[in-house]
């Protein structure tokens, strides 16, 4: 287990991916994903870590930093479940798009499609490795396409989906109001 300075140190090199559930302070790693049994589970290896009723979040020491490391793409899954998908930060278009800004757009339009399961379901619907994907949107690996490619992919995939859905809304349509 690390020491809160070693973690301290590693967050200073390597910091935690920009996530909405997840507030690191001087002292502790906040989770703010609600309370649930699987999140107790996923978290009750790191001492001291603890169910905030008067904040609604987990408070688990700098010490368990790695180990938020390790599952936080299960926390962000279990903690979108719960509440819904985060408010998305309205980006300026006139910006450059960064890789910090392309991962964030994929991931809120995966959600938009699939929901709660988006990790899993975005990843076989665009034939990709759910792994490297996850690695990927929480900032810790690169993938074996440019960012620019998997949002090209993504808007592809959302025009099927949509063309599908409006095919069904009109055969829904006719069947509810023949004419």
């Amino acid at each position: 287990m690390l020491t809160p300075d070693e973690a301290r140190a590693r967050l200073a090199a390597r910091p935690l991916p920009d996530n909405p559930w997840i507030e690191v302070t001087e002292q502790a790693i906040l989770i703010h994903a609600g309370y649930t049994e699987t999140i107790e589970h996923l978290l009750r290896w790191v001492p001291k870590t603890r169910w905030s009723a008067r904040h609604r979040c987990w408070i688990v020491p700098l010490t368990g930093l790695e180990m938020v490391r390790t599952a936080l793409p299960e926390i962000s899954r279990l903690a979108e479940a719960m509440h819904g998908a985060p408010p998305s930060v309205a980006d300026d278009p006139a910006q450059p798009l960064t890789e910090a800004t392309a991962r964030r757009l994929f991931r809120d339009n995966a959600r938009l499609l699939f929901g709660s399961d988006w990790q899993r379901e975005t990843a076989r619907a665009l034939g990709r490795d759910e792994a490297a994907l996850a690695q990927w949107l929480i900032g810790e690996a690169v993938l074996e396409a440019p960012y620019q490619t998997l949002l090209v992919e993504m808007h592809a995939l959302m025009v099927r989906r949509a063309a599908a859905i409006t095919s069904a809304a009109e055969q829904l349509a006719a069947r509810v109001n023949p004419q």
